[in-house]
């Protein structure tokens, strides 16, 4: 029962430090498509001047 116990706590303790690389990551590449669509929309601007 013990050993059960351990085991389920490494599991969830192992995928909720997966969840939280995968949001920082998800979170990460949706700031640099935000990113890329600002710097597009400048060269937009820039090239109807």
């Amino acid at each position: 029962m013990m050993k059960e116990l351990i085991i389920f706590i490494v599991a969830f303790a192992f995928l909720f430090w997966v969840g939280m690389k995968l949001n920082r990551w998800v979170n990460g590449s949706s700031k640099i498509s935000k990113n890329q669509k600002k710097i597009l929309e400048e060269m937009k601007k820039q090239n109807r001047k």
